[in-house]
């Protein structure tokens, strides 16, 4: 079944409160996009806020001073707005799933900016259990219209924004974890999307946003193996998917899988498999 592309959002507008507060919920939303999705962080009005925004499923991209920095299932983005970034739909996803919530007041500000300084904009930091369970709640009150008063929501919002620092101090080991997985599965899925195409180790540190020498030293400790050595054997495992499922010739599965020259890939798959292609498929 096909996905529809959907926004459902919800303001908020408290009513006035006895004594200014300086944490306020602007609005909540849910939204899945297959289609153009592109939003500048100067370009959305002079008034100061907070947004934070959760992957559910696809992934996005956020381009800001830091690098361009994708946004792949449980990470979050944490940005001030106006301010010098992007965040959008890239070509290598097909649809981006997301929650949605939107800060303002001098308090939510100043920690957002602290928040960006100790980390990146995009981080499963500020997708941590506590934090995430802490918005979830509040997305659905707010969608269900059941805030009334605004003293409540300010607190649930300072809660999420402690929740955020709580986690980016007690759970820095899960968090890497968390980081080290989505690494390897977000190079995984752009591998297969370009399984094809002659993908360089530029292409894969420019799509993370890591410089390649850095890119390559994370994702060495991370899998144990070069991310040449990863994407060459994900090309032979899948050439020899498509060889066994499907009725193509060995040039074929070589070209679908990005190798230009058959008797290289012949030579790469030996050495995998002890045998050639041909050998291994009247085994």
């Amino acid at each position: 079944m096909v996905q529809q592309d959907f926004d459902h959002q919800a303001g908020f507008i408290p009513p006035d409160a006895d004594i200014p507060l300086n944490m306020m919920l602007r609005w909540t939303g849910h939204q899945r996009t297959s289609r153009n999705y592109f939003l500048d962080g100067m370009k959305r009005g002079r008034q100061e806020y907070v947004l934070w925004q959760y992957t559910i499923s696809g992934c996005g991209l956020v381009e800001c001073e830091e690098g361009t920095l994708p946004v792949p299932p449980g990470n979050a983005f944490l940005l001030t707005v106006p301010d010098k970034h992007r965040y959008l739909l890239p070509e290598s996803s097909d649809h981006w799933e997301f929650l949605y919530l939107g800060f303002y007041g001098s308090e939510a500000l100043r920690i957002a900016r602290d928040l960006r300084k100790k980390h990146s904009p995009v981080s499963d930091r500020f997708a941590c259990p506590a934090a995430l369970e802490t918005a979830t709640y509040l997305l659905n009150r707010n969608m269900e219209k059941k805030f009334t008063a605004p003293a409540e929501v300010s607190g649930l919002v300072y809660r999420f924004f402690m929740d955020i620092i709580n986690g980016s101090y007690s759970g820095t080991e899960n968090c890497d974890k968390g980081k080290s997985a989505n690494l390897i599965s977000l190079i995984h899925q752009y591998c297969l999307k370009h399984l094809s195409e002659p993908v360089s180790i530029e292409d894969l540190a420019d799509f993370t946003g890591y410089s390649r020498s850095h890119f390559c030293r994370i994702f060495s400790r991370i899998a144990g193996k070069s991310p040449h050595a990863y994407l060459l054997e994900l090309r032979i495992r899948m050439a020899l998917r498509m060889l066994q499922s499907n009725n193509i010739s060995v040039k074929e599965a070589a070209a679908a899988c990005g190798f230009a020259d058959t008797s290289y890939f012949c030579k790469v798959f030996r050495r995998f498999y002890k045998t050639s292609p041909t050998s291994f498929l009247n085994l």
